[in-house]
């Protein structure tokens, strides 16, 4: 396996930039996930790491060999790159055994080494008793294994996916995400995962990068884009909350700063330059009978084995977590613990509820 490496690299269609100078280091081993709305880059980027598109500036290395840079530009059968695509794209005439071979044949490999090979892929996806099944004898999960499998059997340098789990089931989506980060601690491949899905990019990444309108946000620990988030675009895409204005604030001393947000003085988390929002998280908002802000219940929806709140207050529409159904309409006194302060470098306006 082997790292990969983005620098200044930007693509244009029709004028438009689909990527604007992405810089970025995967380590080698390291399971990264391209996240962010539809038409922010996520898809694309895979595409020029695949070959398949070709940049208009930067580079584009694996291992430290060039991929794609000025003129030099290897095609997609020569990166050593496999690829697991949303639609399987798995032969309906061959068994499974004989999918996961396809890409060995093409080489040329002897029959006993594609054998011992194709059998060593089937076993690390869980699909050796599968192995003479046709693929429409299996359940989708199955035939994405397969994918999986086939893409392995090459032994290549990096795996790219391409939102592998959008045509599953939620039940599915479920034992697929722990099938794929068992097979990332099995094998410490270097892996590429592209998805609109935060649930999924935040449960199997090493580290996530957050795209919007052909740029990464923030790359950065699933927990760190949560917690820290850098940016109203970030602190809003990701995770449930609020993303709320700062009337004004100090400067953060020892991780701490005073904002007054919300009509009141706030104790917040925060670092570097004076914080313009803060993101205000479930968890730190409190229903408290002494607590210095006043709300009603907007909303109350059931999320299995708690309920969530939506909770409007004069100045901002906030989130909490209740283990109790509350009416709609209820008045209720709300107190906040260390939401995390931030500025945001894009000066963008805040969002009043922020949640994806």
């Amino acid at each position: 396996m082997a790292g990969l490496t983005f620098c200044n690299v930007s693509k244009l269609y029709a004028g438009t930039p689909a990527l604007d100078g992405i810089d970025a280091e995967i380590a080698k081993g390291e399971f990264v996930a391209l996240l962010g709305p539809s038409g922010c880059g996520k898809t694309t980027l895979l595409r020029l790491t695949a070959g398949f598109e070709v940049p208009d500036k930067g580079r584009v290395a694996l291992g430290g060999r060039v991929l794609a840079e000025g003129n030099t530009l290897v095609p997609p059968e020569e990166r050593n790159i496999g690829i697991v695509f949303q639609s399987y794209a798995l032969w309906p005439h061959k068994s499974v055994a004989g999918n996961v071979a396809y890409p060995l044949e093409v080489r040329g490999l002897a029959a006993a080494e594609r054998k011992r090979r194709v059998a060593e892929a089937l076993d690390l996806t869980g699909l050796s008793a599968f192995a003479d099944r046709a693929p429409a004898q299996l359940s989708g999960g199955q035939r994405q294994r397969v994918a999986l499998a086939r893409c392995l059997v090459a032994d290549p340098q990096a795996v790219l996916l391409d939102e592998p789990l959008a045509n599953l089931d939620l039940a599915l989506r479920g034992a697929m995400q722990e099938a794929f980060a068992a097979f990332h601690r099995r094998t410490g491949a270097t892996m590429v995962y592209v998805t609109h899905d935060q649930t999924e990019a935040l449960a199997l990444a090493d580290r996530v990068a957050v795209m919007e309108k052909g740029r990464i946000r923030q790359f950065a620990a699933p927990e760190a884009l949560y917690d820290r988030p850098q940016d109203c675009f970030v602190a809003g895409f990701v995770g449930d909350g609020a993303v709320v204005s700062v009337d004004r604030a100090g400067s953060p001393v020892d991780g701490k700063v005073v904002v007054h947000a919300l009509g009141q003085e706030i104790e917040a988390r925060g670092h570097g330059t004076t914080p313009t929002h803060i993101c205000i998280r479930p968890e730190q908002v409190r229903v408290d009978a002494d607590g210095p802000i006043t709300a009603r219940v907007a909303t109350c929806t059931y999320q299995g084995g708690r309920f969530r709140l939506s909770l409007e207050t004069p100045a901002a529409t906030l989130i909490a977590h209740a283990p109790e159904r509350a009416s709609i309409g209820e008045a209720m006194r709300l107190s906040l613990h260390s939401p995390w302060a931030f500025c945001d470098p894009a000066g963008l306006p805040a969002k009043d509820d922020g949640h994806a």
